[in-house]
């Protein structure tokens, strides 16, 4: 396939979708519809994943929409932001498998992941 065709491609759209395992355990969490899920469509039909920075712009993107399907209105709670992170952290790695695209996934892996301490 030419450079230029990846973008005449048919639209390319990856759902961030989150499963909630949970749904009374992350109700303050997030708003969830009825059957426990949530998501944000994330468009990238205006990037070609060949070039490094449309791939950084990409994971962007699916990094601000994890954060938004996992909204914590208190933060001051280190429980909460543990739940937090790990929803978006979930959400995250389930997009970037979603879209299939190997320097996408290298990206991802590559990102350091940083912790809330807490109690044990």
């Amino acid at each position: 396939m030419l450079m230029h065709q990846s973008r005449l491609a048919p639209s390319r759209v990856v759902a961030v979708a989150l499963a909630i395992a949970a749904a009374s355990l992350f109700a303050d969490v997030a708003s969830a519809r009825d059957d426990g899920q949530v998501s944000i469509v994330v468009k990238y039909r205006d990037l070609d994943l060949s070039h490094s920075t449309d791939v950084e712009a990409l994971y962007s993107r699916l990094k601000n929409a994890s954060q938004k399907v996992c909204y914590v209105y208190d933060m001051r709670d280190l429980r909460m932001q543990r739940i937090k992170n790990a929803c978006s952290d979930a959400a995250l790695s389930r997009a970037v498998e979603r879209v299939n695209e190997p320097k996408l996934t290298a990206l991802h892996a590559a990102e350091p992941r940083i912790r809330v301490a807490g109690k044990s």
